[in-house]
């Protein structure tokens, strides 16, 4: 089985046993909040950030978009300050933020065809805890990722490679669906399948993966499912 999805390469006998959900952006559309969040947490040193700052952060842990404040912006406050200030914003907004659409249908999917889902994300705990209750997913068991519960976030394999641990299963067991290229390149070098679905149509995925622009026939192509 292919490790990337490029338009339905061994879309059938297929042998998965689970779905590795990307939340920020994929599941969610959030990742307005989260900039939302961030331009209120640099304005608090009368920072204005710009549009286009957006593309040079989408999908990075948070430790890597505080350098890059640092850098670019001359940030003098601690990471430690950075990350209170911009969580504190986004989960008392989090629940303002919409389901992103075919999402949750492609969960239902998932589910009727007994395939176990978790969620595997480069935010930190307290945002996934949060989102997690916006989507209305939590259960006993439920299986998430943080990126406190690794040591190398994404594009590292490591969250991708837990996630499938936790579950019990190989990496190559399990599809993965994401919206950022940081994300993407994460779950290929782990060896999952490989969906790409982004909202941003200008963003650059690792060579071999294909990006898709509605979630539900891409899935249908690889799980082998005729069209309805």
């Amino acid at each position: 089985m292919a490790n990337q999805h490029s338009g339905g390469a061994g879309a059938r006998d297929h042998s998965f046993r689970a779905v590795l959900w990307d939340i920020d952006g994929t599941l969610l559309l959030s990742e307005s909040m989260h900039f939302r969040a961030l331009r209120h947490t640099l304005a608090t040193e009368g920072v204005e950030v710009p549009d286009e700052f957006h593309h040079e952060i989408v999908g990075r842990a948070a430790k890597v978009v505080y350098e890059k404040c640092r850098q670019t912006f001359g940030l003098s406050m601690s990471f430690d300050q950075w990350r209170r200030l911009k969580y504190s914003y986004y989960t008392a907004h989090a629940l303002e933020i919409a389901v992103r659409p075919g999402a949750l249908e492609a969960w239902e999917v998932f589910k009727g065809l007994g395939l176990r889902q978790a969620l595997v994300s480069n935010s930190d705990r307290i945002v996934v805890n949060a989102n997690i209750r916006v989507l209305g997913l939590e259960e006993p068991g439920f299986i998430s990722v943080s990126i406190n519960d690794v040591v190398r976030g994404k594009p590292d394999p490591e969250p991708y490679e837990r996630a499938a641990t936790l579950l019990g299963l190989k990496p190559h067991e399990c599809i993965a669906i994401e919206d950022s290229p940081t994300g993407a390149q994460a779950a290929l070098t782990a060896g999952a399948c490989t969906i790409a679905w982004p909202e941003d149509r200008t963003l650059k995925f690792p060579s071999g993966i294909q990006p898709v622009m509605e979630l539900k026939p891409a899935i249908d192509e690889l799980l082998g499912i005729a069209p309805s």
